[in-house]
């Protein structure tokens, strides 16, 4: 009688081996980088110089990006607030105003 094959442990093995080959990369310091050229936090001046460069740029898609912007911040730093959630719930509606209910209903169930 012949062995089963096992199709998953093999599929395991080889993973494992593969995993085993990978080098991850060496990171680059910032040391070498010139001065001008490394990251540094904005201003708060700043960001709303670059807000308004961007509404300058293409006022139709502006508030869309504006309220893309915020969300994704939003989203990145956590809705633990009661604030954080009604200003969520305020992008939603101005994002879908005909359907602004099921937007919002929609985006908590996925949370």
């Amino acid at each position: 009688m012949s062995k089963r094959k096992n199709p998953l442990k093999d599929l395991d093995s080889f993973l494992k081996q593969e995993a085993s080959s990978f080098v991850e990369p060496d990171k680059i310091p910032f040391s070498h980088l010139k001065e001008d050229q490394a990251p540094k936090a904005l201003r708060q001046e700043e960001v709303i110089d670059f807000f308004q460069q961007l509404a300058n740029e293409d006022e139709k898609t502006f508030r869309t990006t504006l309220i893309d912007i915020v969300r994704k911040s939003l989203e990145w730093k956590g809705l633990e607030k009661a604030e954080d959630k009604m200003l969520m719930n305020t992008l939603l509606y101005f994002e879908n105003q005909k359907n602004w209910k099921e937007a919002i209903s929609d985006y908590w169930s996925t949370r």
